[in-house]
């Protein structure tokens, strides 16, 4: 990407563009987070059912798993400035209009609007930074995971405020002065695409390759519905259909020119495939602990929503300190200590749940949990890393949405695997399952990162003349 960051403000050329980047990346996963708190105001306001009303949160998950990847392959094609800032317009238009949807149906849809143009920011925020940051580039991605951190931390209790001032519309509200904040940063800071090529406009379609984007959403909301299903009663042609959409999603990409994923690439690039199943499995461990656990605290230890609320700060507050640490040890030496690191600190936390029981003291459990947050900056940011060296130059957007979809596919698993466990009470027994489950994941991770090995294609290039810093 060609165009140096120029300076029009007191901010540097890095700072302004890890801002425009980050206040925009944080939106979905701000999204995702505080409409939990929400629920119970929607249900009163439209009458409904709490299962029914339970669907704004799914809606949102599925829209984002499979949105992610096809606005990552927009960026690829079209440049990902492009692609981010009309994300940006598409989150500011669902946002602003959801408080005014006329019924139920209206609001999933733009929930489902909101989840694609926020799923746009991601994978074209990767893009840029890969593009244009290659000093300390690992520290510059570890800011966009602390953006992202912070806002699924903060969003229940963002939320709650918000609902409490101005009811679920304000949690739409809140949007607005983010994307305007980050449009303006993005307007001003980020470096320009690289003009496209004059085409027809159906040669700009046949690059994106619809029929592959097609049948993988069509597979992946397909399955996710299925996994969804299982704590109601499994919806078997939801499965079925899941599967045939797969079985012809692969038959197509095989046969395209420009597939919309080279999967024979996925396959031969082993540095890339095993961080896509190395995230499926460490978001399995995060979520059966961040879904789950308050849970357990409520209902076994009887503590209140507050303070089993104030103990779970224990992940995400000591998962955010350990970001800018795992960022300067990747840039020193590479992402492989980093992943072995938090690999080794999950096991250990994992195996650590074994020993908590009705009678474990408070602060033993924050202990446990602090190990656990530990491991999520090591793990998370080496994966990211891996996934930024080991993807090639023009695919970087699809390959950063699809590290986002393993992400959704991660933590909807984990809400199966709680949903079986906690099927008859949520008790002591039911939670060493989940932690025995846990622990043997994560060892799995372990061991597999060990000998871990990048593809010559992974080495990171080097920086072109007028790059940000």
């Amino acid at each position: 990407m060609r165009g140096a960051v120029r300076l029009r403000a007191p901010l540097d050329g890095r700072q302004a563009l890890l801002g425009a980047i980050g206040s925009g990346t944080l939106l979905n996963a701000l999204n995702s987070s505080m409409i939990a708190v929400a629920l119970v105001s929607l249900q009163r306001d439209f009458g409904l059912r709490f299962d029914t009303v339970s669907w704004v949160v799914s809606v949102f998950y599925l829209a984002s798993a499979s949105g992610q990847p096809v606005m990552g392959r927009l960026s690829d094609v079209l440049g990902p400035r492009r692609v981010f800032r009309v994300g940006l317009v598409i989150s500011a238009a669902a946002a602003t209009a959801a408080p005014f949807a006329p019924d139920f149906g209206w609001l999933l849809g733009l929930r489902a609007l909101q989840a694609i143009g926020t799923s746009a920011l991601f994978p074209s925020g990767v893009a840029i930074v890969r593009a244009t940051i290659h000093d300390r580039q690992a520290r510059a991605l570890g800011v966009l995971a602390l953006f992202s951190s912070m806002a699924a931390a903060l969003g229940p209790t963002l939320g709650a405020l918000l609902v409490s001032a101005g009811g679920w519309q304000a949690i739409f509200w809140a949007n607005l002065p983010i994307v305007a904040l980050s449009s303006a940063l993005a307007a001003r800071f980020l470096p320009p695409d690289p003009p496209v090529p004059p085409a027809r406009p159906l040669a700009v379609v046949r690059r994106v390759d619809p029929l592959g984007v097609a049948l993988f959403v069509a597979a992946l909301v397909a399955l996710l519905w299925f996994l969804l299903s299982l704590g109601r009663g499994a919806d078997y042609a939801a499965l079925a259909i899941g599967l045939g959409a797969l079985a012809a999603f692969v038959a197509a990409e095989l046969r395209a020119r420009e597939p919309f994923v080279d999967l024979r690439e996925l396959v031969a690039n082993r540095a890339l495939s095993t961080v896509y199943v190395r995230y499926v499995l460490v978001n399995v461990v995060f979520y059966c602990v961040f879904l789950g656990f308050p849970s357990y605290l409520e209902e076994s230890r009887d503590l209140s929503l507050k303070a089993a609320g104030l103990v779970m700060l224990a992940v995400t507050g000591v998962g955010i300190v350990t970001v800018p640490a795992a960022g300067r040890l990747i840039d020193r030496r590479g992402p492989t200590p980093a992943l072995v690191a938090g690999f080794a600190i999950m096991t250990a936390g994992s195996a650590l749940m074994l020993t908590l029981g009705d009678g474990s003291p408070v602060w033993w459990i924050v202990v446990v949990l602090a190990a656990l947050g530990a491991s999520s900056g090591f793990s998370n940011l080496g994966l990211q890393a891996t996934l930024v060296r080991a993807s090639r130059p023009d695919a970087i957007g699809t390959a950063s949405g699809l590290f986002m979809t393993a992400r959704y596919l991660g933590s909807i698993l984990a809400a199966c695997v709680l949903g079986i466990a906690f099927g008859d009470s949520i008790d002591r027994d039911a939670q060493h399952r989940i932690a025995l489950l846990m622990t043997v994941l994560s060892g799995i991770v372990l061991v597999s990162a060990l000998p871990l090995r990048l593809a010559p294609r992974g080495r990171a290039p080097r920086p072109p003349a007028g790059g940000a810093r």
